[in-house]
């Protein structure tokens, strides 16, 4: 995929997460149960987790991260959940208002080849396209939770 689709799709795709989470306020916000037992707050939190880590990837152009990327899914978001748990409202919110921009500016920062070579990123398994991990952390992420906050609107 090439560099401006990926950037326009994370722009999409983060555009229609945020008009959703906009449309709720503070008490929905926070209300458990969301996904199993996880509140919006919750969700929001650990997609800024992955926005954030792969900021830390494209910033350092090598394939680096938390500890916590070498468990298995479920383990790896339950760990995210226990980073992130204790965070307020407010802290998770402004976490998400810093990151995002950081992601587009490290996004556009990024040479077009690297978006299809593994090879930019040091420690990234050579059969990997980076903009497919891109992908998996960013605009592919955010649909993954829609569902269910579109539900509890509903």
């Amino acid at each position: 995929m090439k560099k401006e689709e990926v950037i326009t799709r994370v722009k999409t795709e983060r555009s229609r997460w945020s008009d959703i989470i906009a449309q709720m306020d503070d008490d929905m916000m926070l209300k458990p149960g969301v996904e199993g037992h996880w509140s919006v707050k919750d969700v929001l939190a650990h997609v800024v987790w992955y926005e954030r880590e792969i900021v830390g990837v494209l910033r350092a152009r090598a394939f680096v991260g938390s500890d916590l990327w070498a468990l298995p899914l479920d383990e790896r978001n339950a760990g995210v959940y226990e980073e992130t748990r204790n965070m307020t409202l407010e802290e998770v919110r402004a976490e998400s208002a810093r990151v995002f921009p950081q992601l587009l500016e490290q996004l556009e920062a990024l040479p077009e080849d690297a978006y299809g070579n593994a090879a930019c990123f040091p420690g990234m398994p050579a059969e990997w396209e980076p903009w497919f991990i891109i992908a998996g952390n960013t605009f592919n992420h955010y649909p993954a939770h829609t569902q269910s906050l579109k539900q509890l609107l509903e």
